[in-house]
């Protein structure tokens, strides 16, 4: 299992990950953003724009915009 960090962004602020979570492989975290973005469609105002994926390490792996996301929800 690797460590990953599913950091918040939104414009120039970035709300951290700091315990991320243990998943078997990126597709993992895509579905747990998933996951995340369903909750968020139901909000009425977003707090945030996009996940930012970074192993433990700060290696960023993947950017994950948010909009993209709810639309496949709806």
């Amino acid at each position: 299992m690797a460590h990953f960090h599913m950091h918040l962004r939104m414009g120039s602020h970035l709300r951290p990950d700091i315990d991320g979570m243990e998943l078997p492989d990126l597709a993992a975290v895509m579905r747990v953003i998933r996951l995340a973005a369903t909750d968020a469609a139901t909000a009425t105002a977003l707090t945030y724009d996009r996940f930012e994926v970074t192993d433990d390490i700060g290696r960023l792996l993947a950017i994950v915009p948010l909009g993209q996301l709810c639309e496949s929800v709806h």
